[in-house]
């Protein structure tokens, strides 16, 4: 149900359909039945449900006739006659001829013939339904069910095609869709009709759609009316030119046959039910609309991005993904949190490789030149750049992809850039660790541009876009404000510094092993250097232990003071994955980090120095380099 989702209707074979209380736990039989005298009822397997999109107490139910009830199934009225052409199947020729009553599972767990198996309501008239029947018999009522007309001839559809379903569009009350399947009688071309004058006439909006393909199911864009999905024995297909011409939605979609088709309206969502119980989704496929002829005569284009809801992930299950359920607990990939930004590239830059291998082919190039090896060999690959802005222009995040064309997404995970010393590969969250990013950003205005990066050549291509970040607005206390950010600006700045310096003292620790060596192994190495590299090294153990805590005692177990580091961790740890601001205990060892690290840092300047003067006597003695060595020379 539409308006209480603790109301749900379901039903087996034969128009077995029942009313479930998710509350209660209850269900309810509502299946209509026969009164006194009257004939029985003829359903068929999967007999057609609606709920009216006008009331949600009102339910449209097949068999051979319609019933409609206006109390959740505990009252019925039938609103027809029998609407099917009412043929015996014991007497239709099947295989050339009448089949004997002995033929194996004749009329056994089948679906009885003579039945409604498609049924509509128009969003725009609640008067106005539609029902198809397996024999091929489409019928419409504009006065809520008081007269019917039937229609029983389609052209290029063979005469008693199953009608596997029915829509009507909500964009223009005359416009309605049928789909025909005849696979039944070995006949696996696609039917796809459409009416704009309530069912009078069909024309047929098959266009390129491939001649072997059954179609089974069809669904109209909410927002556009040329934008069409078709279901079909070997997947799913959309036109955006209202059946013209069709294309074929392959990525993540196995050749399956599609039986049914919804859309999530408010998040633009296709979803997909295939035969062999698959159940797909299409986020936000709103991209489609865009694809005009004139987009895709561009160079590149950034298709209008979704606004991104902000807020912070969690882990229910106790870490990320199943956390300690184990492979056997099922668990889908929800979509990427954030912005995502899909864009069309024309044409892909060739590689000189390619492009030589193709000339080659063709007989334009006999053999390469050492000159074109060379330039191969140092070709950079080429690379798409996104740059996102603040509504001031101010760049705060880069997204670097591969060059791919087509339609392709980069996603953005409303965060700043993080601080730390630059890397050259992204480090990997550990179990219980999170990726290495800056804070979550204000909601706003944003925007995208991007560049094609080819072998050192910068281009910008396409368009800018602008989208909106918005708070989901799910937390009890007060968000985050701009005060919040400069907070964590403030301690993002002192935490790129600290780093620096945290990794500069390692590169001096490196130096000093280097520097220790060389006395240990060269001639005319003065050995008493060794004791001021030793008084050295104490002294980068004992600034370790101010940067990052006593590890000698920890280690033991025994209580220590947070290293400065560890302060600025732990307020990012707290703050980078909050929406709220920041608390006074956290300002507090904020202040205490800047107070600790500007002593470190003097320290570590110190002992920097005190390597340039050993370093510069081995400049004398002749030693040979070692790393980061300044001024060296040979004698």
């Amino acid at each position: 149900d539409p308006k209480d989702p603790n109301i749900v209707y379901a039903q087996a074979q034969y128009g077995w359909l029942v009313r479930y209380d998710k509350q209660s736990g209850e269900k309810m039989g509502i299946q209509p039945m026969p009164k006194k005298g009257e004939a029985a009822f003829r359903w068929n397997w999967d007999a057609p449900l609606v709920i009216s999109t006008h009331n949600n107490h009102r339910l449209y139910f097949a068999a051979n006739k319609l019933f409609k009830s206006d109390d959740q199934g505990n009252t019925w009225t039938a609103i027809s006659e029998d609407l099917t052409r009412q043929l015996d199947r014991n007497q239709v020729v099947v295989m050339g001829e009448i089949q004997k009553p002995e033929v194996v599972m004749k009329n056994k767990s089948t679906t009885m013939f003579g039945n409604i198996v498609a049924l509509t309501e128009s969003p725009k008239n609640q008067d106005l339904l539609y029902i198809g029947t397996d024999d091929g018999l489409i019928q419409v009522t504009t006065d809520g069910g008081a007269s019917w007309t039937k229609k029983s001839y389609f052209a290029d559809v063979p005469d008693m095609t199953y009608v596997n379903m029915l829509l009507t569009s909500q964009h223009d009350e005359g416009t309605v869709y049928a789909v025909f399947n005849n696979h039944k009688r070995g006949d696996f071309k696609p039917y796809v009709m459409k009416s704009t004058d309530k069912g009078t006439s069909w024309v047929s909006i098959v266009g390129d759609l491939p001649e072997r393909g059954s179609v089974y199911s069809i669904a109209e864009d909410h927002v556009n009316p040329n934008l069409l999905f078709a279901g079909t024995e070997f997947g799913v297909f959309f036109t955006i030119d209202g059946g013209v011409n069709w294309v074929q939605l392959k990525s993540g979609l196995p050749t399956v046959a599609i039986r049914d088709i919804a859309i999530q309206q408010r998040e633009n969502d296709l979803v997909l039910a295939s035969f062999g119980r698959g159940f797909y989704v299409l986020d936000d496929y709103s991209t489609l609309r865009e694809l005009t002829a004139e987009n895709l005569e561009k160079e590149a284009y950034i298709f209008p991005v979704k606004t991104a809801l902000e807020y912070i992930p969690t882990n229910p299950l106790g870490s990320r993904g199943r956390g300690h359920q184990g492979e056997s607990f099922y668990l889908a990939k929800n979509p990427d949190f954030g912005a995502t930004i899909r864009f069309y590239l024309k044409d892909a830059p060739q590689s000189l490789k390619d492009k030589r291998n193709k000339d080659m082919k063709e007989g334009r190039v006999i053999y390469p030149s050492n000159a074109d090896f060379f330039a191969e060999d140092n070709e950079e690959s080429a690379f798409l750049l996104f740059v996102i802005k603040d509504i001031e222009g101010s760049e705060i995040r880069k997204i670097k992809t591969v060059v791919t064309k087509g339609i392709n997404s980069v996603n953005w995970n409303l965060r700043y850039t993080t601080t730390s010393p630059i890397a050259l590969k992204p480090s990997v969250p550990g179990r219980y660790s999170s990726a290495d990013e800056g804070p979550l950003v204000l909601p706003g205005t944003y925007s995208v541009e991007f560049y094609l990066c080819n072998n050192g050549a910068i281009k910008k291509i396409g368009n800018n876009q602008s989208f909106e970040v918005k708070a989901l607005e799910n937390s009890s206390l007060a968000r985050q404000t701009k005060e919040s950010i400069a907070f964590k600006t403030k301690l993002g700045e002192l935490r790129r510094q600290f780093f620096g310096t945290s990794s500069q003292l390692g590169d001096l620790s490196k130096q000093l092993k280097y520097i220790k060596a060389a006395i240990h192994n060269y001639p005319n190495a003065n050995l008493n250097w060794l004791k001021e590299v030793k008084d050295l090294e104490l002294l980068i153990v004992n600034i370790n232990g101010l940067m990052w805590g006593q590890g000698h005692l920890s280690k033991r177990d025994v209580e220590t003071l947070p290293g400065a580091g560890g302060r600025i961790q732990t307020i990012v740890y707290q703050t980078w994955y909050s929406t709220s601001n920041p608390t006074t205990t956290q300002k507090e060892q904020y202040a205490i980090a800047v107070e600790e690290y500007t002593s470190i840092k003097t320290k570590v300047l110190g002992i920097k120095n005190k390597i340039s003067v050993i370093e510069e006597k081995m400049n004398i003695k002749g030693i040979p380099y070692t790393p980061n060595r300044e001024n060296f020379r040979e004698n």
